[in-house]
């Protein structure tokens, strides 16, 4: 898999992160357990990062996320993908 990002991480646990016209976003959860994240289209939908890992989201453009742990932070980053 390769990523393209297109600006830097934003901890979307210390608040929600708006990604404007972007479609996909890599979430990283550096917590110990898993997090919650939130994406914010049109039919919220929740889902859970598993601890110390990574995942692509594919979200609606405008489409904040946010995410809740008991610790560290959550980061996401907007970008594009390739396999």
């Amino acid at each position: 898999m390769v990523l393209k990002p297109y600006g830097s991480a934003v901890d979307i646990k210390a608040g929600a992160g708006a990604f404007a016209g972007d479609k996909l976003v890599w979430v990283v959860n550096t917590h110990s357990a898993a997090a919650k994240v939130t994406v914010a289209n049109a039919t919220p939908a929740i889902i859970y990062v598993p601890a110390g890992e990574g995942l692509l989201i594919e979200k609606e453009p405008g489409a904040a996320l946010e995410a809740s742990t008991a610790g560290a932070n959550v980061w996401a980053t907007a970008c594009a993908f390739a396999n």
